[in-house]
């Protein structure tokens, strides 16, 4: 008896072996013909209750037509927001101390069957489902109440920060696809980092 393939298994590998894949990755060397995407860090807010620091901030999240494309085809994009709390050195050479630190994951889906834009917190495994993109993307872009230090970690005289940003996990992308994405500015969706002083 053949193992039961996974819903949309044998649609996603169609389309990782078909054109679609070539003539993603010439459109994605084309400089101007495609929406290349972008991730940034719109503002953030740090506040305290109970001794516990929580951090809200607000992140724009605008995914490439390649990006957008390979996931409607199947591929499930995995999008990670890093948070760190660094403590800055005597030694202005030497890099800032990173004191705490969490990841959160989410993974993007969309299902055919359904037509709905589906996203999951790889760490919680909640999950939530859209009509449209345009209305997952907000969702995913809200942080409130994250806890991130307990505020008896912090020693008084010393400098501190709480620094943000996410990005495209290119690592999680099906292996073919891989390979693609790290020769495309369209998979290169980076926020890099955007930080807010934190006193002890």
């Amino acid at each position: 008896m053949r193992p039961r393939r996974p819903p949309g298994g044998g649609r996603l590998q169609r389309w990782l072996r078909g054109g679609l894949l070539g003539a993603m990755l010439a459109a994605a060397t084309v400089a101007g013909r495609a929406d290349e995407g972008a991730f940034s860090v719109r503002d953030g807010e740090l506040s305290r209750r109970d001794g516990i620091v929580y951090l809200d901030a607000r992140l724009d999240y605008r995914l490439s037509d390649a990006a957008t494309e390979a996931m409607e085809n199947g591929v499930p994009l995995v999008i990670v927001q890093a948070v760190q709390v660094t403590r800055e050195r005597l030694w202005g050479w030497w890099w800032d101390a990173v004191v705490a630190g969490l990841t959160r994951r989410h993974r993007l889906q969309y299902h055919a069957l359904s037509r709905r834009y589906v996203l999951t917190n790889l760490n919680t495994g909640d999950s939530r489902s859209f009509r449209t993109l345009n209305a997952l993307l907000p969702a995913l872009g809200e942080i409130e109440d994250l806890p991130v230090i307990d505020s008896a970690r912090l020693q008084p005289g010393q400098r501190y920060r709480v620094r943000l940003a996410t990005r495209l996990d290119v690592d999680a992308l099906p292996r073919p696809l891989r390979t693609v994405a790290y020769l495309s500015d369209a998979w290169a969706l980076d926020s890099g980092w955007r930080q807010w002083e934190l006193t002890p």
